[in-house]
Order: C-alpha cells, then sequence, then structure tokens
C-alpha cells in the first residue's frame, strides 16, 4: 500500500558540498529532503510568521538559559506593535502609512504638527523632572 503521496513541489536547492556531506552524516541520504524542508519551515517561523494568533504562551526555550519568542509571543508584541504605529501616525498627522514610515527613518521631512508631538508627549514624559 505505500505511504500516502506528500503534498510537495519539487525544487532544485544548491547546497555546498560539504554543508550537504554534514546533513546527510546527521539524518540519511534519504532525509536530506525533510530536514530542509524542516529547516525552511523554521526558519520562516522565525522570521516571517503566519496567522499566528496572539495570546499564551509567550515564550519558549531552545534548552538553553534564555527565553525567546514563541509564535503567539510575536504575533502579541507585533500586535501592541500596530495599534502603537497607528496611533503615532494619526497624532504626527500622516494619513499615509508609506509617508509616515519614510519620515520615521528620516527620509522625509517631520510635520510640524509631529515634532511638536514629539518633544511635548513623548521626550516630555521622557525627560521630565519627575523621573530624576
Amino acid at each position: 500500500m505505500g505511504r500516502l503521496p506528500l503534498k510537495v513541489q519539487r525544487t532544485n536547492l544548491n547546497l555546498d558540498p560539504n554543508d550537504n556531506a554534514r546533513v546527510s552524516q546527521i539524518v540519511g541520504e534519504k532525509g536530506i529532503s525533510k530536514f530542509v524542508r524542516d529547516a525552511v519551515r523554521h526558519q520562516l517561523d522565525r522570521i516571517a510568521p503566519g496567522d499566528e494568533k496572539a495570546g499564551p504562551p509567550y515564550f519558549e526555550s531552545d534548552g538553553g538559559h534564555e527565553p525567546r519568542l514563541s509564535l503567539s509571543g510575536r504575533a502579541t508584541v507585533f500586535a501592541i506593535l500596530q495599534a502603537n504605529l497607528d496611533q503615532m501616525q494619526s497624532a504626527f498627522g500622516f494619513a499615509d502609512p508609506i509617508d509616515f514610515i519614510h519620515a520615521l527613518l528620516g527620509h522625509k521631512p517631520l510635520p510640524n504638527q509631529a515634532a511638536a508631538v514629539i518633544v511635548t508627549e513623548m521626550l516630555g514624559k521622557l525627560y521630565s523632572p519627575e523621573r530624576e
């Protein structure tokens, strides 16, 4: 009967011969495809998470002493950042998010409204006499 067919697409992959040999030593000749699929999924989950739901568990551990954000933890942080960036965009007087990002990166001047908000609201709270 055999195994069910995998829903995969054949892709040619160029690997350094030393890397290929190391992978083969670990997983065997027939395990390379699965190893590469797992590595690609791991990297995608790390740098470009999909539609994960925000919420606990926020952290995970790889066995080390320092925790790292889990997929749901990253989704939670990104949701908080998105809400705060939307509020900042509005407070700074930007209608277009691209213009807002360009101004944050220093590629476009800030409007006077944005400069006033930064000085009075943000910097004023960070450097107020009560904090010292």
